[in-house]
């Protein structure tokens, strides 16, 4: 018994050692089993992450096609556009009303004082599936100049997938003279000046044009206007025309641009007949002093064109000169000719605004806008133009005029203009109009968008 009460230490003992590895074992294996644990919610809580990142980006998707699905109606301070939200569908309304008036100083014929709707346009221009540009344009108004006056204007079709190069298939302007490729909406002046005569304006063709840094380079195959009879001439006139101008350097108000300009016109087989003729640069009169009469017998005409313009921030210096043949069949070829130099300053200070991609000068929008706290923007304009159609026996004058101009640019749309144009001389031998000096004062009121 001594014995066995001696031994109880020893047998507590090593059930103490016994015991120690089992719950060493124990607590490992509670270890474990918590870090699988963990490592299964966090694998979850990945899971669930990832599950809740896929449905926010699935939500923004859809949200961004819903949108896409929309349209966005933006403002350029002149017009309103209307567009996809990834701009593969634009439509913008255009048009413009210009309303004159002109009284006369009558000297040798009567002009006649009167008013005019000079221009009432309404039209569309936009895009479709991203690289299809469009403009389509009608004239409502029938100058009392010219009956025939209504009818279509720009209607054509552009593809602008071949960056920087545009292909144009459809009725517009020929790239031919600076005045006539500019818009009559930005011009200095109400009308464009007595070398506007030798100019094509629109006619159905089909051209090229590019442009670079400080480049534009265009040319085309025209034929007539959509107006014209082609069942009572025989086949039609058409016309291969270009025009390439360079800007040396055109950034904040400075602006040297020079450019030139070649036609080669054939009128239709019927008459092979044309004609050069000019107002005093108004409209609103069917006198013309300058005149050739029906050149008939006429094979093909070809005209050259020159141009120059400065600008250094209000101050602007313009000019072009335009040559033309006319070569004939049985007869001596007439060369004809006519320049003119403007100049205009901005007495608040705006400038011209340049398009290089087109090689002009773009609608002014006035530093302060009238009905917003401006007073618009202010420019006086000066002009001295000559076109001359005399040559040999052709005696169709010669004739300069002298134009100045007052512009009030109340908002980027609406614009009054002021001109008084004095004929300087008319040399026209053996004509009623040889002599004549006439004076002309015209208004007009103008809003585009």
């Amino acid at each position: 018994m001594k014995a066995f009460t001696h031994a109880l230490p020893l047998l507590g003992g090593l059930a103490v050692l016994w015991a120690a590895p089992v719950a060493t074992q124990a607590a490992a294996d509670v270890n474990t089993s918590l870090e699988q644990r963990v490592e299964q919610l966090d694998q979850e809580l990945r899971v669930l992450r990832r599950q809740l990142e896929i449905d926010h980006e699935a939500r923004d998707a859809q949200a961004l096609a819903d949108q896409q699905k929309g349209i966005k109606v933006t403002h350029n301070g002149r017009s309103v556009k209307l567009a996809s939200y990834d701009n593969a569908f634009v439509f913008q309304p255009i048009g413009r009303v210009q309303l004159d008036y002109a009284h006369y100083d009558a000297d040798k014929q009567q002009l006649g004082d009167g008013t005019a709707i000079r221009r009432a346009r309404l039209g569309a221009q936009g895009t479709v599936f991203r690289v299809w540009d469009y403009k389509v344009e009608y004239e409502f108004s029938d100058s009392k100049a010219n009956p025939a006056a209504s009818g279509i204007r720009d209607a054509y079709i552009s593809y602008t997938g071949f960056k920087p190069v545009l292909l144009t298939v459809g009725n517009f302007k020929e790239p031919f003279s600076f005045e006539q490729v500019s818009s009559d909406s930005a011009l200095t002046f109400l009308e464009r000046s007595l070398i506007d005569v030798f100019a094509p304006s629109r006619h159905i063709g089909a051209a090229v044009q590019t442009s670079g840094a400080n480049w534009s380079v265009a040319g085309g195959l025209f034929g007539e206007r959509p107006q014209d009879d082609v069942a009572s001439e025989g086949d039609e006139g058409h016309d291969i025309t270009g025009r390439a101008t360079w800007a040396p350097f055109w950034d904040n108000g400075r602006v040297l641009h020079v450019g030139a300009a070649l036609r080669r016109h054939d009128p239709n087989d019927s008459t092979n007949a044309l004609r050069f003729a000019s107002r005093p640069e108004t409209n609103i009169t069917d006198a013309q002093l300058v005149d050739t009469g029906v050149l008939t017998g006429t094979d093909h005409i070809d005209s050259y064109g020159l141009e120059a313009a400065g600008e250094w921030g209000p101050w602007s210096l313009q000019s072009e000169y335009i040559g033309t043949r006319v070569n004939r069949k049985s007869t001596s070829d007439v060369d004809l000719n006519g320049w003119y130099v403007l100049t205009s300053w901005f007495i608040t200070g705006e400038s011209r605004p340049y398009k290089v991609s087109e090689g002009v000068f773009d609608r002014v929008t006035p530093l302060g806008i009238v009905g917003q706290g401006g007073i618009g923007a202010w420019e006086l304009a000066l002009r001295l133009s000559q076109l001359d159609l005399n040559d040999g026996a052709l005696v169709g004058g010669k004739e300069r005029n002298l134009t100045v101009g007052l512009n009030w640019h109340l908002t980027p749309s609406v614009k009054l203009q002021a001109n008084y144009i004095k004929v300087l001389d008319v040399d026209r031998p053996g004509r009623a109009t040889d002599g004549d000096e006439p004076s002309a004062y015209t208004v007009r009121a103008q809003v585009d968008f």
